[in-house]
């Protein structure tokens, strides 16, 4: 959800990088740095990962990783032009591959360089 004015509008689909948002039980204001994001060692898939704000990254631990539903509020919304908006939709079409079986985390993995998969 996001204020506009008095109002609170949902925002559907990813956020962009930049995006600053409060996560449910949390008042600790954060940083998308990342989006469809897999974890190399359990392979679970997140929309996000991100950093606290205003600190930025400080070293893994403080790295955290959620899913859209996860967010509270959206502070700020991170860049937007054309080329974002384009990036936006692939990574959508990613996630869902990747949620659906269409495409393993391996394959995402890879496709990041991570070869030690």
């Amino acid at each position: 959800m996001i204020r506009k004015g008095e109002e609170m509008v949902k925002w559907n689909g990813l956020l962009p990088l930049g995006s600053i948002v409060l996560l449910n039980g949390s008042d600790k204001r954060m940083q998308i740095i990342g989006q469809v994001q897999a974890d190399a060692v359990t392979h679970k898939v997140y929309d996000y990962a991100a950093v606290p704000f205003p600190e930025g990254y400080i070293d893994e631990n403080e790295l955290a990783m959620f899913q859209h539903e996860d967010i509270r509020l959206i502070n700020a919304i991170g860049h937007l032009d054309d080329g974002e908006w384009e990036a936006l939709a692939h990574l959508k079409e990613l996630r869902d591959d990747l949620r659906e079986g269409r495409v393993t985390v391996e394959e995402l993995l890879e496709r990041r360089g991570h070869t030690n998969v």
